[in-house]
């Protein structure tokens, strides 16, 4: 009798494990995904604290199961850096439907959600669960496998953030491109907060999760702003997709097209909110080869003509426009943790003997040159010298 009381108890203790264990999942796969496979689990948190190491890579998806990334960050998030941008407030209004096209409809968790707000968000959302990076037909560029099944998936916080110097963006950004003193001390107020949510989400604090994604999204906002929005209905805007239009196709409202004169003809023209240039087989292919392993039933062909990228870079709600945003981050981060070379990832990544730490174990930064770590924000390389520091001072401004 006591043996089957103790089995009981026992039993009901694993039971009770296993629930809590189950608590976070990610909240929602695209519906069309056409995956199989059974959402990831979360690994074991490790406690962390500010002076101990931060936690390892994390592989699970820590998404609260009721996590509504539409009323939680896309609503007070936007309207947030729509007030700091108050002379165009580009992000809460409603767009139009009759002039989405088909990538607008890929994914039924977007139904009825028709402001950049929600597309930029929920594009966070999916990149804060770990992915590999669609980046095999450039891996030898950054010294990585050209076997995208061997990357250790990335995430929006699978990894910390570095900490940023003088010294290490003398090694990271292109010569000349080091921001003053003040604006790294923003650089690492972002990252020692993103890193203070990090350890919290990963010790199964809900807030700290949506606190996260709510200041990816929050940067994510802001550099729409500082590479598209204050621009897009400009008389030049609609004068260059006239110039471009392929039949049938009409700019729509806060989608800018520009020609960039310091480029050559194949990346001239760039569109929408983070400024992609329609050539598939150029800067986006990573982000349609992702794109694709979600939405089998709404895929992009990596070989699809101009026409056909510009409807899809210039559509109504920018749904995949703000996908490879979300995507660029994450992948300017799988470089970083899958190269073999120092010169691809942080210096703070080096080992005392010389040797790279395993991909486990580093950090990220997405302060880095394009032919570094396969970086496309000009913002995030201060390229202009000061286009660093309007972004991290929208990103700070107000609650973050």
């Amino acid at each position: 009798m006591t043996n089957t009381n103790t089995t009981k108890i026992l039993l009901a203790a694993l039971i009770t494990l296993t629930i809590s264990n189950a608590a976070f999942a990610m909240a929602k796969k695209p519906v069309d995904s056409g995956s199989n496979d059974s959402p990831s689990t979360s690994p074991s948190p490790t406690p962390s604290t500010p002076t101990t190491p931060e936690p390892p890579a994390t592989t699970g998806s820590i998404v609260p199961q009721d996590f509504d990334v539409y009323t939680e960050v896309a609503g007070p998030v936007g309207k947030l850096v729509d007030s700091i941008y108050q002379t165009y407030r580009e992000l809460i209004p409603e767009r139009d439907q009759s002039m989405a096209y088909k990538t607008d409809n890929a994914d039924m968790n977007l139904d009825t959600r028709y402001r950049f707000a929600d597309r930029i968000a929920y594009a966070i959302e999916l990149k804060m669960s770990p992915s590999k990076a669609g980046l095999g037909y450039v891996g030898s560029s950054y010294g990585m496998s050209s076997t995208e099944s061997s990357y250790l998936e990335t995430s929006l916080i699978s990894h910390p953030l570095c900490t940023v110097s003088s010294s290490t963006l003398t090694k990271t950004l292109n010569s000349g491109k080091v921001p003053s003193s003040t604006v790294i001390n923003k650089v690492n107020t972002f990252t020692n907060k993103m890193n203070e949510y990090r350890r919290g989400a990963l010790n199964g604090d809900r807030t700290s999760f949506v606190k996260a994604t709510k200041l990816w999204t929050k940067l994510m906002m802001c550099m729409s702003y500082t590479e598209s929005l204050t621009t897009a209905d400009t008389s030049t805007s609609g004068k260059v997709a006239t110039k471009y239009a392929p039949s049938g196709y009409r700019r729509p409202a806060g989608v800018l097209f520009y020609e960039d004169p310091a480029q050559d003809a194949a990346s001239r023209l760039n569109i929408g909110l983070f400024q992609f240039t329609p050539t598939a087989s150029g800067n986006v292919q990573a982000c349609i080869r992702e794109w694709n392993k979600l939405y089998p039933k709404n895929t992009i062909s990596t070989s699809a003509s101009q026409a056909e990228m510009i409807r899809v870079l210039g559509s109504a709600m920018q749904s995949f426009n703000a996908f490879c945003g979300a995507a660029k981050l994450t992948g300017m981060f799988a470089v970083q943790v899958n190269t073999s070379k120092s010169a691809n990832t942080h210096p703070s990544n080096l080992q005392s003997n010389g040797s790279l730490k395993l991909p486990t174990d580093r950090c990220v930064s997405p302060h880095f040159a394009a032919g570094k770590s396969y970086n496309h924000f000009g913002p995030l390389q201060n390229s202009t010298g000061s286009n660093l520091n309007e972004l991290m001072s929208c990103t700070l401004n107000g609650e973050y």
